[in-house]
């Protein structure tokens, strides 16, 4: 399959008012991630042509909510990965949903010293990852993980990746 062969997309959907995102930039964002993992991609048994994901940003207190129920921690945490890995007739593959806290992600960039937008752009695609079945249970896959987290992080540096989301005056 050639690149241009495969069809990509993503839903955006936002629900956090203290937060203004450029849904357009974030979508360009998500499809360039999974443009870099597409050997990743590939090796999902079942997927063809197209595949699907969903990014929900989503206020504190409803991350909170989903990481208690889903998780057993009741802590706010940057971002979650639902990796659904599903067949839609005539749609294509569907990789799963990543709900991002753009206030989790402010502080983890804050304790990190790093920039926002390069804090966002390294939890995506962490997140993104899970959804195309990589994880780190394990020290080995943990080390691959982390391999593949910085490859696609620094092919993605060279984009303008910049105020895909900012803080509401």
């Amino acid at each position: 399959m050639k690149e241009s062969d495969l069809s990509i997309h993503c839903h955006v959907e936002v629900a956090d008012p203290d937060w203004n995102v450029d849904e357009q930039r974030l979508n360009r964002l998500a499809d360039a991630a999974l443009r870099l993992m597409k050997p990743e991609i590939m090796a999902i048994r079942g997927v063809r042509r197209a595949i699907g994901v969903s990014c929900y940003v989503v206020p504190p207190s409803r991350m909170r909510e989903l990481n208690r129920d889903l998780r057993g921690s009741d802590t706010v945490t940057d971002m979650l990965s639902f990796p659904l890995g599903y067949a839609m007739p005539g749609t294509g593959w569907v990789l799963g949903d990543v709900v991002i806290c753009l206030d989790a992600v402010e502080h983890k960039a804050l304790a990190s010293d790093n920039l926002m937008d390069d804090q966002l752009v390294f939890s995506l695609v962490h997140s993104l990852l899970h959804l195309v079945g990589l994880d780190h249970m394990s020290e080995d896959e943990r080390a691959h993980m982390e391999r593949r987290e910085e490859q696609v992080f620094a092919e993605l540096g060279t984009g303008d990746w910049s105020r895909v989301a900012v803080r509401s005056a």
